[in-house]
């Protein structure tokens, strides 16, 4: 009974931890870009890093000039072609799959439009929120976006259009880890596939 308890209670870990959320979110100003990556509900900022201690400059010895690689013998053109050709299909079906778990958790564009006189102002507004429809479709159509916004304002005291973009976009750690499995199990037959196809052309070419 104790063993069916403990198998109980790590399926039930796996479960949980299968259903923690990783993702990344971006933010882009006038004063430059940030980036942070989630696992769970922590985050953690990766761009811009912090200014780390500069290393002493430590004297290199001199030494001996090394001797060049030897040169292999260059890989045909065509066998890589061989390679792409049967896994494009598999990487574009990967992509719309983990496009179809990925979630956009939010998403916020903001035009500010500049300009000192009215009717200027009036011409910018115009041409801003063209820019934002032209921005704005594609992404919500392509993705399941949660909570969304797209604005344009007005800023009489810059003659600049500026953009702030936001965004943060998350899947299921089961999810992609399912995802991750299911296709490179399937890539790597493909693989083995290309490979089974040149080693018998190849021993066929020697025989002849």
């Amino acid at each position: 009974m104790s063993g069916l308890v403990i198998l109980a209670a790590i399926l039930a870990v796996f479960f949980l931890l299968g259903q923690l959320r990783v993702g990344v979110r971006g933010e882009y100003t006038a004063q430059g870009a940030a980036a942070w990556i989630r696992l769970g509900p922590v985050w953690w900022k990766v761009w811009p890093r912090k200014p780390g201690r500069k290393k002493p400059v430590r004297e290199e010895k001199t030494q001996e000039p090394e001797k060049p690689p030897a040169q292999t013998a260059p890989t045909p053109a065509g066998g890589a072609l061989e390679y792409v050709r049967e896994l494009l299909p598999l990487a574009l079906e990967a992509a719309g799959q983990f496009r179809k778990k990925l979630r956009v958790d939010q998403l916020e564009l903001v035009l500010r439009a500049g300009a000192h006189d009215p009717a200027d102002a009036a011409m910018a507004y115009g041409y801003a929120n063209a820019a934002l429809g032209t921005l704005w479709l594609p992404l919500t159509q392509a993705f399941h976006v949660k909570d969304g916004r797209a604005r344009v304002e007005l800023d009489f005291e810059s003659e600049h259009t500026t953009l702030y973009a936001s965004g943060a976009m998350s899947i299921k750690v089961g999810q992609a880890v399912w995802l991750g499995l299911y296709f490179g199990r399937k890539g790597l037959s493909k693989l083995a596939a290309v490979k089974g196809r040149r080693s018998t052309r190849e021993k066929e070419r020697k025989a002849v």
